[in-house]
């Protein structure tokens, strides 16, 4: 009797054991799925259409795949946006030739009236921005604004036509997500080089 019994009890264990692992199986399956369901707080949702400093046509969900940064700029600034562009520099100087083609190197202008394509291609010149990884780009003022908004970037245009605004870096997932944020202007940028090397992993 003592041996059906702890025969049974054996053969219980090992059916719920095979349901347990059943059901993590089956856990895994799901969470696998929502891994490439879109993400509800990427940034690649807005589908506004900007112009790029080449003249070409694009939207923020063509920098997917790889991990971005990103910051937001006008090229009439005198000190705190070429900083910002200095600062993103600096990370691209601090990844290797390899790490750096996993990455893209995005700016986004917050004045459409009087940044062009052209004015775009004259401040990546001014400001030695050669790689084929950076876009710089313009849009109308809705676009501008939602994408301020989703990255917490706040301005405001002045009399004078230019703008006071924060000046941020964001590093986004590749798949638009916000991973990181750093207030720029001549800080140290290893915590956002960091979090570039760990999204590339």
């Amino acid at each position: 009797m003592k041996k059906y019994i702890l025969l049974t009890g054996l053969v219980v264990g090992l059916a719920l054991h095979g349901s347990i692992l059943y059901a993590h199986e089956h856990d895994h399956t799901a969470e696998s799925k929502k891994i490439v369901t879109p993400k509800s707080d990427s940034i690649f949702n807005i589908n506004d259409v900007w112009t790029s400093s080449e003249g070409k046509q694009v939207q923020l969900s063509q920098l997917g795949g790889k991990p971005t940064v990103i910051a937001m700029v006008y090229t009439s600034c005198q000190y705190v946006c070429p900083m910002i562009v200095s600062d993103m520099q600096r990370i691209e100087k601090s990844l290797s030739k390899t790490e750096n083609s996993k990455v893209n190197y995005a700016v986004f202008s917050f004045d459409p009236d009087r940044d062009t394509p052209d004015k775009l291609k004259d401040f990546a010149g001014a400001h030695r921005i050669i790689s084929d990884n950076w876009v710089l780009a313009t849009s109308n003022p809705s676009a501008v604004r939602k994408l301020a908004v989703s990255l917490g970037i706040k301005y405001k245009k002045d009399k004078s036509g230019d703008f006071d605004h924060d000046a941020v870096i964001t590093v986004l997932d590749s798949d638009g997500v916000i991973k990181y944020q750093q207030s720029s202007v001549g800080k140290n940028m290893d915590e956002a080089t960091a979090v570039l090397k760990k999204l590339m992993r």
